[in-house]
């Protein structure tokens, strides 16, 4: 449900410091360690070792896993919301809702359905141990909801979804549903479970 993040973009990456470029290295490493072991799982030692810095840069950039973990969880959600705009192509509403959801298929094809949702992992594994972790997730899902329920009402708007469906319930069924198949198809390696999963939405909003 990410790409695998940096905080800096490929543009910018030319004109970083070494540190910035270096505090990317750590994230996007991070990131793609934590995805697939979970976060508990996911030693300070391992990190070092994954991301190639000493435990005196690890710590020059973060004071702690847990600040470590946090941005990479912000920067997850940038790179995430950056590639739904871009991958939103369409005139019309429901065009754009049918290229998210094909993105959203195509990104965890791509990583042979390896890792799953990292917003997904994280509330199931922080939501009952730590608020900060289980607030900043769950703003992100409150966005992708948002963000989704705007493109059902102009489709509504538009004619091309039904008018009896309120756009933010149908919004939480969308992702409700995406994350059931990216947690059936991380487990079977299968993008049979996924794709049903979006094949059913868009035959219950009509596009």
């Amino acid at each position: 449900m990410y790409r695998t993040v940096s905080t800096i973009r490929e543009g910018a990456m030319e004109t970083a410091t070494k540190g910035d470029r270096t505090r990317a290295r750590v994230v996007a490493e991070a990131t793609a360690l934590i995805n697939r072991r979970g976060f508990a799982n996911t030693s300070v030692s391992d990190l070092i070792e994954a991301t190639g810095v000493k435990k005196g840069n690890l710590y020059f950039h973060f004071s702690s896993k847990e600040e470590l973990g946090l941005e990479l969880i912000r920067q997850a959600r940038n790179e995430y919301f950056r590639y739904l705009e871009e991958s939103s192509s369409g005139d019309r509403a429901s065009e754009k809702i049918s290229a998210i959801l094909d993105a959203v298929y195509k990104i965890h094809r791509k990583r042979g359905f390896v890792g799953g949702c990292i917003f997904g992992n994280m509330a199931l594994e922080m939501a009952d141990v730590n608020g900060e972790f289980a607030k900043l997730v769950r703003g992100i899902f409150d966005e992708w909801v948002r963000t989704l329920a705007k493109l059902i009402a102009r489709a509504q708007e538009e004619g091309d979804i039904r008018a009896d469906l309120d756009p933010a319930a149908a919004a939480r069924l969308v992702v409700a549903t995406l994350e059931g198949g990216i947690m059936m198809a991380r487990l079977s390696k299968s993008g049979t479970d996924m794709l049903d999963c979006v094949k059913t939405v868009k035959a219950l909003l009509g596009i």
